[in-house]
């Protein structure tokens, strides 16, 4: 039997032990070769500060000539385990004293030492792994043959200890090794079993049921691993018809969008002609009428609510012409909270935030401070959230919250105007962007169109969430990145 004969089972728990076996025999060999180092480290490390603490003492009996005070300092230092023996050597190698006597006035055996002029004050360690069964941990001494004279002190650590014990853990280590892969062998088996065999098997049966033709076929894997994704994506496959369904209906939706503001191009060419005109001519009138003949005070009371419907429909004409021409910016950097600060100013004079019934609107503002600069037409975006505000404004007859937001996140910038008013039913939510729907008595339903496409010539887009009764929640969202060379974009 050949290997691509195995099963895909068999064929992943060979793989598997073999990479734990390589992986744990590398990593335990490292981790013994760093262990060998740090405890090599750690003995030279405690051996120099023993030396350094002896140093002052000896250093003030040889000052004194007392050498068998010295003696006793250094045999008091090799009294425990590594140390093994001390040595005091001149500069010219001679061994001035040793614990072992017979070394005395002849050169130093083995490797010669660092000068006691070229050892750091604190010392250093010389010698160890790899380089014989000892190592040295040596200081210079001063006061040693007269005023400026120098020498080495050193003491002699046996490595043997240090050597025992990697031998002891290298078995121990291949020992833990063999009994982790054995165990791993039999976890990896179980797991397989568990993560791919059978899901797998849920696969196949029910891909064997959908191509008998059973209809509402879905494996319904809940994992995020792989094999999970081959599901998801086999349930995708099955539920073809309903996403097709659902991709035809939003493109129908975008057509008559697309659509209704072709309408609005049209119908705005042609009000355009037929009202601009006779609407100045009537505004003419009215104003040679008011300078020329003397009215009483509920007669030009009338006159001037003549001269509101009239700029009434002056606006709904320019809005509709708003509508039907491409969007023109006036790209430069912004800062979005002084933007909308400044279509809340605009707001504040408004007769719709005077409330109803004695009521107000109350505004709160919670700006982001670390709003990123951004690019755009503060004008128009002014508009847009002027547009927002004034209908949350309205939908607050009897006064309320109005709450303005701002908040950055992955590369955009977020505008929430909030309202606490009557709310939008579930069925308008798709349409209040389209033109001419309203839900108000005296709406031209322009309004929310005009900020939709403001929002979309800044490559952004604005969403909508309402609750009847509890308030309506615009969300805008635009992307902090410069529009280079974007300054008009088609409806």
């Amino acid at each position: 039997m050949s290997l691509r004969d195995l099963s895909i089972r068999a064929k992943l728990v060979w793989t598997a032990l073999g990479a734990l076996l390589v992986v744990l025999g590398v990593a335990t060999t490292l981790s013994l070769r760093y262990w060998q180092s740090e405890q090599y480290a750690l003995t030279g490390q405690q051996a120099l500060m023993a030396v350094a603490a002896a140093r002052g003492p000896v250093e003030e009996a040889l000052v004194h000539g007392q050498v068998g005070l010295v003696r006793e300092e250094l045999r008091a230092l090799t009294a425990r385990p590594p140390a093994q023996g001390y040595r005091l050597v001149a500069a010219d190698g001679t061994v001035l004293l040793s614990s072992d006597h017979g070394e005395e006035g002849r050169k130093r055996p083995g490797p010669p030492l660092p000068g006691p002029w070229d050892i750091p004050s604190g010392g250093t360690v010389v010698g160890g792994r790899g380089g014989g069964p000892t190592m040295s941990a040596v200081v210079p001494v001063s006061g040693v043959g007269g005023p400026g004279g120098r020498a080495v002190l050193e003491l002699v650590l046996s490595v043997k200890g240090i050597e025992d014990a990697i031998r002891r853990g290298r078995a121990f280590g291949l020992a833990l090794t063999g009994l982790l892969a054995l165990g791993y062998a039999v976890v990896l088996g179980t797991m397989l079993e568990r993560e791919v065999v059978t899901p797998m098997r849920q696969l196949r049966r029910g891909l064997a049921r959908a191509s008998a033709g059973e209809p509402g076929v879905r494996i319904g894997l809940t994992r995020r691993d792989e094999i999970g994704r081959l599901g998801a994506s086999v349930d995708r496959l099955l539920e073809r018809d309903d996403e097709a369904a659902r991709l035809a209906a939003a493109q129908q939706r975008r057509l008559s969008e697309q659509a209704g503001f072709a309408e609005v191009g049209a119908l705005a060419a042609q009000v355009a002609h037929e009202i601009k005109r006779p609407l100045a001519g009537i505004k003419s009138a009215m104003e040679l009428i008011a300078q020329e003949y003397a009215m009483s005070d509920a007669e030009r009371e009338l006159l001037g609510r003549i001269d509101g419907e009239l700029e009434h429909v002056d606006e709904t004409v320019r809005d509709l012409l708003s509508l039907a021409r491409p969007v023109g910016l006036h790209a430069q950097p912004l800062d979005l909270n002084h933007v909308i600060d400044g279509a809340l100013a605009r707001l504040a004079g408004l007769p719709a935030m005077g409330g109803g019934a004695g009521g107000t609107v109350r505004v709160t503002r919670r700006y982001d401070p670390a709003l990123p600069a951004m690019e755009g037409d503060a004008a128009r975006l002014e508009q847009a959230v002027l547009n927002l505000c004034v209908n949350a404004a309205e939908a607050m007859p009897e006064g309320g919250q109005l709450t303005v937001a701002t908040a950055h996140e992955d590369g955009t910038v977020r505008v929430d105007v909030s309202d606490t008013g009557v709310g939008i039913p579930p069925e308008n939510l798709d349409r209040v962007f389209k033109p001419f729907v309203s839900t108000k008595p005296m709406g031209t339903g322009l309004g929310l169109p005009l900020v939709a496409r403001v929002v979309a010539a800044h490559g952004g887009r604005v969403t909508v969430e309402s609750d009847v009764g509890r308030g309506t929640t615009f969300h805008i969202q635009l992307p902090v990145a410069a529009m280079a060379a974007r300054r008009e974009v088609e409806a």
